[in-house]
């Protein structure tokens, strides 16, 4: 009985977990995952929310939808960058009316995912020679 009920337990736990060739990534994937994102990332999303807020086809906003929707599974793409992505995948939807409010919004958001989502440099001043006159460095 008990070596019954340990079998169970096995074939539940190997068809729990997805096959090995589902659950492995390529080292190349992984690192474009974790790499910042760029305007070259980020480009064919904001292409498409444009594309849905001027002509309002279920097409192009099914694509704004789906590459937004990638961007929520980056895990270095900051909170807000994230907001962002999540606000266009609900709202990228074909309307009865493709009202001026519903044009800006999309498109304010399009603006946003490149101003939000983009790794900034940070500009330091790492050496001394670098620090305006009179400023020590700490």
């Amino acid at each position: 009985m008990r070596s019954l009920l340990l079998i169970g337990l096995a074939l539940v736990g190997l068809s729990a977990t997805p096959s090995t060739a589902q659950q492995r990534q390529t080292s190349k994937q992984l690192e474009e995952e974790r790499a910042p994102l760029s305007k070259t990332d980020l480009k064919p999303t904001f292409d498409a929310v444009v594309e849905c807020a001027q002509r309002n086809q279920e097409a192009g906003c099914l694509a704004a939808r789906i590459l937004a929707d990638k961007l929520l599974d980056r895990p270095f793409a900051t909170a807000i960058c994230k907001d962002t992505a999540f606000t266009i995948t609900s709202k990228a939807k074909v309307a009865t009316t493709n009202d001026f409010d519903r044009k800006e919004f999309l498109l304010n958001k399009a603006t946003d995912l490149l101003a939000l989502c983009i790794k900034r440099e940070t500009n330091k001043a790492e050496s001394p020679s670098e620090l305006p006159q009179g400023v020590k460095k700490r």
